[in-house]
């Protein structure tokens, strides 16, 4: 035991440790920083935990925001998709809409074109039957217009004229007049 005690004040002499009566302080000094090392590496595993815990965290965000980002996307372009066939739709029911009113308005064109048409050969008719009536009646009239059913019809026409009220029992209701 003695070369011990001697062997460890060789020790602390050349390393400036210090040795008390208890024994040398060289195996708490040992131990203290063995307790010293084992905190620090504690401390650094625990520091790469949480680094490495960070950046998981990063990429879950990254890859987070990368959904988002593409979801978004493509609910953009469902929706421009949408509107570009409601405004194609919209475009197409104007086209119809411009199309039907401009075939209204020509057929209801035609229709007035064929009325005034029919009221003109109307009126031509008439002007022509009053002029034969009046060529008839001052000895005028053509011999072909005698054998007219027609000419026949308008010119032995009798009248009886005898009031000007238009009442029944006058000559000039249509019921008292004699054909």
């Amino acid at each position: 035991m003695l070369l011990c005690l001697l062997l460890v004040l060789f020790e602390s002499l050349s390393n400036n440790i210090p040795v008390n009566n208890s024994g040398p302080v060289v195996f708490q000094e040992r131990n203290r920083q063995k307790r010293s090392q084992d905190r620090d590496y504690d401390m650094t595993q625990e520091a790469r935990r949480k680094a490495e815990e960070a950046e998981e965290a990063k990429n879950k965000t990254y890859e987070t925001a990368q959904q988002a980002k593409e979801k978004t996307q493509s609910t953009m372009n469902q929706v421009k998709d949408k509107a570009a066939q409601a405004a194609e739709e919209a475009r197409r029911k104007a086209q119809e809409a411009a199309e039907k009113t401009k075939e209204t308005a020509q057929a209801g064109k035609e229709k007035t074109s064929g009325i005034l048409q029919q009221t003109g050969e109307t009126m031509k008719n008439i002007a022509q039957g009053a002029a034969d009536a009046v060529r008839s009646t001052i000895g005028m009239a053509k011999n072909d217009d005698q054998d007219d059913p027609y000419y026949r019809e308008t010119t032995t026409t009798t009248r009886t004229n005898t009031g000007t009220t238009g009442a029944p029992g006058t000559g000039n209701y249509p019921g008292n007049r004699n054909y």
